[in-house]
């Protein structure tokens, strides 16, 4: 697989392709860009399968440069030093990153998750990435489907059940859909999010929904589709204090 890097920092491009050389010898670096320009120039020219895009650079940050392609015929991986806010964004999206210093674990499994994934980047995704990074709220989540993604308003999840290395979304609608992905995975994209709360090891919950909660050691709580979640005795004292009572 062919791939350049887009770094403004050279000792980051160095330390990336020496890693990339050492442990993905199926990825082959064909070339290194320091800007967006250059980077245009360098993916006309060699039309890579894969890109690795810093987020944090001068005049065109990586999310202003993906974004100025009508279409998006390579795979991309973000690279990036700042955590919370960059991570959680792209995370939401479903798109691929690695934390920078870069770890090299990190690295063979981001190239391991790619060569696994079916669906290709929509412009959709980015455009979202980009709009969170200029502070605006997106109230979306991109949910991997056999068909590719399903972007889901937040506002739309009831509550969402964990089943084994599974997880469920119930929607507003009544519909469900199944994700690939532990409870815990989800927990951590959706962690700074204050409408969602996590009840029970198998359940996530959106406060907005919350129709009555039962007494008990731990009590239950009642959803607005008339759904009983049990409430963890741990969590009891933080659920309630979350609620004015009159």
């Amino acid at each position: 697989m062919n791939a350049i890097i887009i770094d403004d920092e050279k000792h980051c491009t160095k330390t990336l392709q020496w890693s990339i050389e050492q442990y993905c010898p199926e990825i082959t670096i064909v070339a290194t860009a320091t800007n967006g320009i250059e980077g245009k120039q360098c993916i006309e020219m060699y039309k890579p399968a894969l890109v690795f895009l810093d987020i944090e650079m001068p005049i065109m940050n990586g999310i202003e440069f993906i974004q100025s392609f009508n279409e998006i015929n390579f795979e991309v991986i973000f690279t990036t030093a700042y955590e919370q806010y960059a991570i959680n964004a792209i995370k939401l999206n479903a798109l691929d990153y690695l934390l920078k210093p870069i770890d090299k674990d990190e690295l063979i499994e981001a190239i391991k998750k790619l060569n696994k994934r079916k669906e290709s980047i929509q412009k959709s995704q980015i455009d979202n990435l980009y709009q969170i990074h200029k502070n605006k709220v997106i109230d979306k989540i991109a949910i991997s489907t056999n068909d590719g993604l399903q972007f889901i308003s937040l506002l739309n999840i009831i509550r969402i059940e964990a089943s084994g290395s599974y997880c469920n979304f119930y929607l507003i609608d009544g519909s469900k859909i199944l994700l690939s992905k532990k409870l815990g995975d989800v927990e951590e994209i959706l962690i700074h999010n204050s409408d969602f709360f996590r009840a029970h090891k198998s359940n996530m919950i959106n406060l907005k929904y919350v129709e009555k909660y039962i007494k008990g050691d731990g009590g239950e709580i009642q959803m607005i589709d008339k759904t009983i979640i049990t409430l963890s005795r741990a969590k009891k004292a933080e659920f309630l204090e979350l609620f004015a009572k009159i």
